[in-house]
């Protein structure tokens, strides 16, 4: 009996040894399990980081692009003002060209000539004008002697 207690006593300790290496291998898992969730978290949190500075970087080019492109857009619109001022130059060309060889008509020459003038002067021309070819103000038709269709006498 007392052999019997031996072993029994001896497998106990024997299983007290195991168990203290499970409980020491345990806590070393559980510090490892740790640190692999500090790390996870670490990576999730650089990863999101890494996304949100891609995602921001994004944004800027974008803002770089529609600023070039709205610059090309302006530049675009300046060539063709000028294509379009190069043709009204050449147009200018042509007709002084034609009014200093006396190849223009006279009518011809006088719009040309009004044309030259300042606003205020092609103005001034055109009161001028309209004074000549109606020499009444604010009259009716009524009032303009000769022009009654019943006067036919």
């Amino acid at each position: 009996m007392e052999e019997t207690l031996n072993n029994i006593l001896s497998e106990l300790k024997h299983l007290y040894k195991d168990q203290q290496e499970l409980m020491t291998e345990q806590k070393e898992l559980i510090g490892r399990i740790e640190n692999l969730e500090k790390n996870q978290k670490k990576l999730i949190t650089s990863g999101t980081k890494n996304t949100n500075k891609i995602y921001e970087e994004l944004i800027t080019g974008q803002r770089h692009l529609k600023f070039r492109l709205d610059n090309i857009e302006k530049i675009k619109d300046l060539v063709s003002l000028g294509q379009n001022e190069i043709c009204d130059i050449k147009e200018l060309i042509k007709q002084t060209t034609t009014y200093l060889s006396n190849r223009m008509s006279i009518s011809d020459r006088m719009i040309f000539e009004i044309e030259l003038l300042s606003e205020n002067e092609q103005q001034e021309i055109l009161n001028i004008i309209n004074e000549k070819i109606y020499p009444w103000k604010n009259n009716t038709w009524r009032d303009i002697p000769g022009d009654d269709m019943y006067d036919d006498y």
